[in-house]
């Protein structure tokens, strides 16, 4: 009887924190030695938050992002398929809550253009991650929006790390 009441009590989410569907678009800030050829990149991602108790968000997501090159070149493309695993903890329970994410996975690159801005198409599966701050507002029941800023790091090439400030903006609707 005891054992049964403690594991129920672990078995519940919070009021606000239940399980999730997250749709977020991003806006990345690229730094270093690959920003110099690729500026900035923009995409978006779709995933799934499994809620544990104490604060604990588990997710799983894909996404797409597409840089964008600084010469004046339209061929010139660098696109990356995302495939992460990660989570996040929230401070509190509550309609406004904060949180800490640590995120990590791999990238499926697809680029036709390299740092030299030569023409060669290659396709990379590179290791990434990223650790931020951000924080959720409850809408209603349901819905939530999700408002983020993280420093990622994706293992591009020794000489031309690709990180940045990512800014991520997204809805979430709870199930």
């Amino acid at each position: 009887m005891i054992t049964c009441s403690i594991f129920n009590g672990f078995a519940k989410s919070g009021k606000y924190l239940k399980n999730r569907i997250i749709v977020e678009g991003t806006y990345i800030r690229n730094l270093g030695n690959f920003s110099e050829d690729w500026g900035s990149a923009a995409g978006g991602y779709i995933g799934y938050g499994f809620s544990f108790p104490a604060h604990n968000l588990l997710i799983l997501r894909t996404g797409f992002i597409n840089n964008s090159y600084k010469f004046n070149v339209e061929e010139a493309s660098l696109t990356m398929i995302l495939i992460e695993i990660g989570g996040r903890y929230y401070f509190t329970d509550s309609r406004f809550m904060p949180f800490f994410q640590f995120m990590n996975g791999l990238n499926i690159i697809c680029e036709n253009t390299n740092l030299k801005g030569e023409k060669e198409d290659k396709t990379l599966v590179k290791y990434a991650w990223q650790v931020g701050i951000g924080i959720t507002i409850n809408l209603v029941e349901n819905l939530r929006v999700d408002v983020g800023a993280n420093y990622q790091s994706n293992f591009y090439m020794t000489e031309a790390m690709n990180t940045g400030f990512e800014y991520v903006f997204g809805m979430g609707f709870a199930l």
